[in-house]
């Protein structure tokens, strides 16, 4: 603490707000892709028992 190294506070800032996002956006082109893929399964098999 308080050494040469440390970041200002806008880099913290700026670090953290990257973090932050790639901790959203990383999990959601995850998740949501799988919900969409459920509901065109779901329609399907739906659409077939009729």
């Amino acid at each position: 603490m308080g050494g040469q190294d440390d970041p200002s506070l806008g880099e913290a800032l700026i670090s953290l707000v990257l973090i932050a996002g790639a901790g959203v956006l990383v999990p959601a082109t995850v998740v949501l892709p799988l919900i969409g893929l459920g509901i065109w399964i779901a329609h399907l098999v739906r659409r077939r028992r009729r």
